[in-house]
């Protein structure tokens, strides 16, 4: 892990090297009041020393939207991006599975998502996709304690490619068992907790 230098100030570091089907819904009369205004991201950017950003790219099943809210907000996540297209809307029973995570973090609906994840880099973000099958470094090997951008894919084709193509670089993580991917809520809570792990280790 980082040894305190602020080696992650700058995107020019190591930071990211390895270590060694949808549902319609009502939508909420108050759902609208939880999305952000897109413009305000920079904002809120510039006032987290650290960011950790959840980009959800096109996730279908509000259960799913709803437990990935709920993970985000556990975890301490500063703001979670949704691309306004193709992509299940902040509805009641998302709300209602987020469990108050819906309500109590910045949730920002994107025209063009790709133009966000460069908008997040010129803030000094890394950005790590997740991949079942092209993830290139181990999620346990590799430092996650900079200031980085969480990209989780949609149940069925995962994240889009010019989605991928904006990834500083992707992760993956192995299952012990016969099943070869999990739900992406739970493989959500997997990654941002590791994550937080990581960052606990690094300040301590």
């Amino acid at each position: 892990m980082a040894d305190g230098n602020n080696q992650f100030q700058k995107r020019g570091s190591n930071f990211g090297r390895s270590n060694n089907r949808s549902r319609m819904n009502k939508h909420a009369s108050g759902s609208r009041a939880l999305i952000k205004d897109e413009s305000e991201l920079g904002d809120l950017l510039d006032q987290v020393k650290v960011p950790l950003i959840l980009i959800l790219d096109c996730i279908q099943d509000p259960h799913n939207l709803g437990a990935c809210l709920r993970s985000a907000n556990g975890a301490g996540v500063d703001a979670v991006i949704i691309p306004k297209d193709k992509a299940a809307p902040v509805t009641d029973t998302a709300i209602a599975i987020s469990c108050g995570g819906a309500s109590h973090t910045p949730i920002f609906r994107v025209t063009n998502l790709a133009r966000t994840m460069d908008d997040l880099k010129k803030h000094g973000i890394w950005i790590a996709g997740t991949s079942d099958h092209l993830g290139t470094q181990d999620l346990y090997e590799t430092d996650l304690t900079g200031p980085l951008a969480l990209v989780m894919g949609s149940e069925a084709k995962g994240m889009r490619r010019l989605t991928q193509d904006k990834c500083d670089f992707l992760l993956s993580f192995k299952m012990a068992g016969f099943v070869e991917c999990l739900n992406v809520s739970v493989a959500t809570g997997v990654c941002l907790f590791e994550i937080v792990r990581q960052r606990k280790v690094h300040d301590a």
